[in-house]
């Protein structure tokens, strides 16, 4: 996980990619932002890109590729799963049993689309913030070579 590289935004809707755009950069996140209309345009673009994005945000109902084709093709590859890229997915729609497929495909969070600009401002912010927090596999790494007085 590239805690500066880009966020993707998979999502067909336009209005809802210019939401991400305004709260985001209310924010203050200053991270590139990657908008895709559909699954096969961001799978595209993750298998051939040498950046490390920094986080996944996608929409469940899409042409072409949805959200879970998108996320078990990212599963099953071994170049993109070792990227370590959180998922997490917002839809305004979701059964119960999209639920649990999303989270048997191990994605990090799935949250309910609003339009409620307080609410996606608060999303945005939790999501952005606990990923920056977290610690990934290269960082711990460097932190505990740099702690280890045997090396």
């Amino acid at each position: 996980m590239a805690k500066y590289g880009p966020i993707i935004i998979v999502d067909d809707n336009s209005e809802e990619q210019q939401t991400y755009h305004n709260v985001l950069k209310q924010l203050g996140i200053k991270n590139q932002l990657f908008f895709f209309d559909n699954g096969h345009e961001a799978l595209d673009y993750l298998q051939t890109t040498k950046e490390d994005p920094f986080l996944i945000i996608c929409d469940i109902n899409m042409p072409k590729m949805d959200g879970m084709e998108l996320r078990r093709l990212i599963a099953a590859n071994p170049y993109l799963k070792k990227k370590g890229m959180p998922f997490v997915f917002r839809s305004h729609s979701a059964t119960s049993g999209e639920i649990k497929e999303a989270y048997e495909l191990s994605v990090q969070g799935f949250f309910p689309k609003t339009d409620d600009p307080a609410r996606i401002e608060k999303q945005l912010a939790v999501i952005f913030d606990y990923w920056m927090e977290c610690f990934d596999p290269p960082v711990m790494e460097m932190k505990l070579e740099t702690n280890n007085p045997h090396t």
